[in-house]
């Protein structure tokens, strides 16, 4: 039998909480989702001072870095070549979704919205960091 590695609700709170604080710290009204390794989100959360899109967008970038099993920000380059990636699934090739690692395994993404790329990119690697 085998057996599969996914994220448990510790590590997703942990997870967000990191994230949470590291916008904070940084100064950015922002939303983070987490979703599981078919691009389902099992959490999402919006500071009271983020954007209205800023949800849709974080929900996306967590998606597409699922299912991509990579940062949501290098679909960008294989648009040039492969255009049609886009009309697979609601890919976003926008930095800030990354994907969510346990040995080879893809458990799932995090994505985060609100502030510049690097910002974002920033605040997701912050919830990774939360559970290595």
């Amino acid at each position: 039998m085998l057996i599969k590695a996914a994220l448990d609700d510790l590590a997703l709170d942990a997870m967000l909480a990191a994230a949470r604080d590291k916008a904070k710290t940084l100064g950015i009204a922002a939303s983070v989702a987490i979703v599981d390794d078919g691009g389902y989100p099992l959490r999402l959360a919006r500071s009271e001072a983020a954007g209205k899109m800023t949800a849709a967008v974080a929900l996306a970038k967590a998606r597409t870095a699922a299912l991509m099993r990579g940062p949501s920000g290098a679909l960008t380059a294989r648009l040039k070549d492969e255009p049609e990636l886009l009309r697979l699934t609601d890919y976003l090739p926008m930095p800030g979704g990354l994907p969510v690692r346990h040995e080879k395994d893809c458990l799932g993404g995090v994505g985060v919205s609100g502030g510049n790329a690097e910002q974002d990119v920033t605040i997701a690697q912050a919830a990774l960091d939360a559970i290595i």
